[in-house]
């Protein structure tokens, strides 16, 4: 999740909790709720840069795919804490893997449709970015 994502996630829980807090009832209401979210400094980071690419081809695809594997590595190895051998662990990894593959893919799809526009049009109106993988720490 890039910050814009996590401002707008942030402002989405408000506002949910915000309706939840007036629909509560006053005997339900003994606590205010409190909202938190990640600080920014507590957000692991990766971009993945595609510029040389040409994603047009499977062969760009698949070295796209490549480096978002190594970048979601090497972010959950950081997020879960360096390298083990448990079980625990190796869950968390698992884990960290989905989450962060479930974030990129829909920018890696973009990326592609982008590159088949241009490649079939000569234009496209989707934006060209880096993949940008996030999670909290």
């Amino acid at each position: 999740m890039g910050y814009g994502k996590l401002l707008s996630m942030c402002a989405a829980v408000a506002v949910t909790s915000g309706g939840l807090f007036l629909l509560a009832s006053p005997a339900s209401a003994r606590a205010p709720i409190v909202v938190t979210a990640p600080l920014a400094e507590d957000i692991i980071v990766r971009h993945v840069s595609y510029a040389d690419l040409n994603l047009a081809a499977a062969a760009g695809q698949n070295t796209l795919n490549g480096r978002v594997g190594g970048a979601v590595k090497d972010l959950c190895t950081e997020a879960v804490g360096g390298y083990e051998s448990g079980i625990t662990f190796k869950f968390n990894m698992v884990r960290c893997s989905r989450d962060a593959w479930s974030g990129a893919r829909p920018q890696i799809a973009q990326a592609v449709q982008r590159a088949h526009d241009i490649a079939f049009t000569g234009t496209s109106n989707l934006a060209a970015v880096a993949i940008t993988i996030s999670l909290p720490e």
